[in-house]
């Protein structure tokens, strides 16, 4: 539904339809110069019947029409002219309200952006679409913004411009490419939405405009990796953006393929022959691709029922659409029903096999899928259609054409019908019509009356175990080929229905047609393949069907026509003999289980008659309830949660706190997404700073495994331990204050954080340890006295060396109030050994004395007389030369005299140094 716009806000939009801002400007003072006209000239109208003499031609109430006639031409001018002033001036405040919605979007965030942009997009597209190209840049400015509704506006602004004015695609497709590999999810899904309409309009844009073919081969250029992008995210770990990718891809099929219905919008023959970049063949070659990946995709074992049954509804769209893919869908769909994914569950195998019976059935209702008539109706019986069904869901017109076709099918061999009613293949009604075959040159054919042997005599051996145990047997032990044909092993496929019902009342009538020497009809298949002769077997088996059609019982016939019957020279075993035994075996077997379900019948009612005597025994020991006097008012008892409950142990409690802070910490991008990050940073920081020390090592650890990343989160924790320090908020009772000090845990935070980092040898950390320590050092809230002996130890290590000395500075420079007892610790080494940290500490303390306070130079000047004093002793001290003979030598000297003679260019420092000498 579009905007729905203010009453105001919607006539400034309907003057934008009337011209542009100059024109509404020049019709505002040709309006005005009009109505100077008009009133001249009903004043020459009023001063000519005013002065007009009376002529016996004329009357007076000729001059008065007259008079009045003029005035009203001129009062209908004046009118128009207002009108037209009045549409002008409402142009202008629409404009006006236009820029001033964009100027506010631009300065506001969040849902209020999102909703200047939904009227924005609507005065623009459905209003006035002359201001498209003024301000279609400052709408798609908003493509990087971090909201993920004004994204979504933004996808939707791009999708209607591809509609109703595909003259700017140029401008949009590069902006739809960014949001189709955006970091949120839902703007991914809500872009390859608008992918999929923006593809056609594209196609059609090609076939009909007049546009350079430079322009025109850019946007098919952005399209072809806008279409390249889609296709990979079908692998996405998304389940949503692997529905969508579905979507897209059909909708790719469907354009890129030839279709019969030339009322389509858009089909291949409509491409123009001047562009060079588009080809058909290449187009369609691309399609059969795509629809071979969707087959692969659909026939995946590891695919999500979501996008199961999304690809299965793409597949019988495209086999609606486009019939040349119908038999390939039909048989994807059978090896579905053989093989479902082995990672669903009851309750998806379920929704699956639903969902899949309802495409089936318009499937079968389609024109197209004449020719997988048999094939589908098989498929609807395997999944537990009865006939009944089947034959009211095929139409009456294509059931009557398969009755007529089998009608007209003329058998080879010379039919008696036993039964008024015609058999037919094609619908599965329950009547059955008994056929035998009067052969008149074969001599010693059998002829086995309809009460000996019928279809329902076989199916109850069939269900004898140990009938067909025998038959199968007696076919290993004797008829198996010693070695296993190749083609077998390359067409041979599970049968999907094997043991059911079905399958043996199918096996039931192959037998029976045998028996009576009947020709079994064939059923059409899929994807003909070579047929083979088998060795053969007593019985024929489904596991040497040749065609590797998911679709068997129909199969398992055509397999029968080619197995000869058996001719056994030692026993002479028929395929006959087999059955008139296995029917005398099953009428004993019939009696055997009548006989068993009697006597376990017999045996459970005895089991219950027993079970009611003990029950009524036990009832009769219990004694009666001594009867109570009822009260007349019996207050109502309140429950107590004291009283119900038990306190968990403390153990259970910190494990189940611990849990749950690793949680939220391992849901680190799912609060991104969300937008919760900063409640998430809180509840960390209160979790770690007021619980056991198990949760502060845990979120300790979580920090140093990605350092750079997580730097934030420390600085946050160090900030609730600082005000835990100083009081700002009150100590948590979780923690202990038994011999602790207030500064305990943000002291033991800070150091670990900086040993840590320090200390670590991952290489990958090598060039982030200067980001990090500058970051801890000067953005905590406080650096305490450990935390500085730490860095005047890392000035003597040589890697780190430097930027202690660096760290030492700053933290003068930038923290006055402690500059005092950080300068104390980087003036000593002006002393060093290292003549470059000498130099360097020189340069800094002379930088931290010029732009630091007075207590900090009193500092630097006591360390330079102290320095001086040095001189006056006997030999050097232990400072200088603590690996070195105890004897003083000229460097020496100067060394002792560097930071006094660096401290002369300063006036005070002069001034102290003479006052003293």
């Amino acid at each position: 539904m579009a905007y729905t716009l203010p009453r105001m806000e919607k006539c400034c939009c309907i003057s934008l339809r009337t011209g542009s801002l100059i024109v509404g400007y020049v019709s505002i003072v040709i309006s005005s110069l009009f109505t100077g006209a008009v009133s001249w000239s009903l004043y020459k109208v009023v001063t000519y019947v005013s002065e007009v003499k009376p002529n016996p031609e004329h009357t007076a109430e000729e001059i008065a029409k007259v008079a009045l006639g003029v005035y009203i031409s001129h009062a209908y001018l004046l009118l128009v002219l207002l009108y037209y002033f009045f549409i002008s001036l409402l142009l202008v405040i629409g404009v006006h309200m236009l820029v001033q919605w964009i100027n506010d979007a631009g300065l506001s965030e969040g849902t209020k952006r999102a909703n200047l942009l939904r009227k924005i997009m609507e005065v623009m597209i459905h209003q006035a679409p002359q201001t498209i190209p003024m301000y279609i840049e400052n709408v798609l400015s908003f493509v990087s913004d971090k909201s993920t509704d004004v994204k979504k506006q933004v996808v939707a602004f791009i999708e209607e411009l591809s509609k109703q004015y595909p003259e700017y695609l140029p401008k949009i497709i590069g902006q739809l490419q960014m949001l189709v590999i955006d970091s949120v999810i839902a703007v991914q899904k809500r872009a390859i939405q608008a992918a999929s309409i923006a593809y056609r309009n594209v196609l059609i844009w090609l076939c009909k405009s007049n546009a350079e073919i430079q322009e025109m081969q850019h946007v098919w250029e952005h399209l072809n990796k806008l279409k390249l992008l889609i296709l990979n995210m079908i692998d996405s770990e998304n389940e949503g953006i692997r529905t969508h990718s579905i979507k897209f891809l059909e909708e790719v099929v469907l354009l890129q393929s030839s279709s019969e219905d030339s009322e389509d919008e858009f089909t291949l023959d409509k491409l123009p022959a001047h562009l060079p970049f588009l080809k058909r063949h290449a187009l369609e070659e691309e399609a059969e691709h795509i629809f071979q990946l969707l087959l692969k995709f659909h026939n995946s074992q590891h695919i999500s029922s979501v996008n199961l049954m999304a690809c299965m509804t793409t597949l019988c769209l495209l086999a609606k659409l486009r019939p040349k893919y119908m038999p390939r869908v039909v048989q994807a769909l059978g090896d579905l029903h053989t093989t479902l994914p082995p990672t669903l569950s009851q309750s998806q195998v379920n929704s699956v096999r639903k969902h899949l019976k309802m495409l089936l059935l318009n499937l079968i209702k389609h024109p197209s899928s004449n020719d997988m008539l048999p094939n589908l109706t098989q498929l609807l019986a395997d999944i537990g259609m009865t006939p009944q069904e089947i034959n009211k869901i095929v139409p009456k017109e294509r059931r009557n054409k398969r009755v007529n076709e089998i009608k007209d099918d003329n058998p080879v061999k010379k039919l008696r019908i036993d039964s008024p009613q015609s058999y037919s293949q094609g619908s599965d009604s329950n009547s059955r019509s008994e056929f035998t075959y009067e052969d008149d040159s074969s001599q010693n054919s059998f002829n086995i009356s309809k009460a000996s042997v019928t279809e329902d005599s076989i199916f109850d051996g069939l269900n004898n175990i140990d009938c067909v145990v025998n038959l199968i047997m007696s076919t290993l032990l004797n008829h198996l080929p010693p070695t296993m044909p190749s083609n077998f092993i390359t067409a041979y496929k599970p049968i999907p229905n094997s043991g059911t019902k079905t399958q043996k009342k199918s096996l039931a009538k192959m037998i029976l047609a045998l028996i009576k020497d009947e020709p079994i009809p064939t059923t059409p298949t899929l994807i003909p393949t070579p047929t083979f002769n088998p060795t053969p077997t007593l019985i024929p088996t489904p596991t040497l069907n040749p065609t590797p059609t998911p679709i068997q019982p129909p199969l398992l016939s055509e397999t029968t026509t080619k197995i000869p019957l058996l001719r056994d020279d030692d026993e002479k075993v028929t395929l006959k003999n087999a059955v008139a035994k296995l029917q005398e075996s099953a009428k004993a077997e019939r009696e055997m289980e009548s006989a068993v379900s009697k006597l376990m019948e017999e045996t459970r009612q005895e089991h219950i008659k027993a079970e009611e005597r003990k029950t009524k025994e036990k009832e009769k020991l219990v004694a009666p309830p001594t009867p109570s006097i009822p009260k007349l008012k019996q207050k109502v008892k309140l429950l107590k949660l004291q009283e119900l409950t038990r306190p968990i142990p403390k153990d259970i409690k910190e494990n189940l706190m611990l849990q749950a802070v690793e949680r939220i910490l391992r849901a680190e991008q799912d609060c991104i997404i969300g937008g919760a990050e900063q409640i998430r940073t809180k509840f960390i920081t209160i979790f770690a700073s007021s619980y056991t020390s198990d949760i502060r090592e845990l979120v300790l650890h979580y920090i140093l495994e990605d350092p750079v990343n997580r730097i934030d989160l420390a600085l946050s924790w160090l900030y609730e331990e600082y005000s835990i320090m100083q009081g700002f908020n009150r100590h948590p009772l979780t923690l202990k204050n038994i011999n602790e000090k207030h500064d305990q845990n943000y002291n033991q935070l800070l150091c670990s954080l900086i040993n840590q980092i320090c200390e670590r040898g991952d290489p990958l950390m090598e060039n982030s340890k200067d980001i990090l320590m500058r970051k801890i050092y000067l953005e905590s809230p406080v650096i305490t006295e450990e935390a500085i002996d730490y860095l005047k130890h890392l000035v003597s290590e040589e890697k780190m060396a430097l930027l202690a000395l660096d760290l030492l500075e700053e933290l003068c420079l930038m923290r006055p109030p402690r500059a005092h007892k950080y300068v104390a610790s980087l003036v000593p080494h002006v002393l060093s050994d290292n003549e470059e940290i000498r130099e360097v500490a020189l340069k800094s303390s002379l930088k931290v004395y010029k732009n630091s306070t007075d207590s900090a130079r009193r500092v630097i000047e006591k360390n330079a007389l102290l320095h001086l004093g040095f001189i006056t002793l006997s030999t050097p001290p232990e400072i200088i030369s603590p690996r070195h003979a105890r004897v003083w030598t000229e460097e020496q000297y100067k060394l002792c005299l560097s930071l006094v003679i660096a401290l002369f260019p300063e006036k005070e420092g002069k001034y102290k140094i003479e006052k003293m000498c």
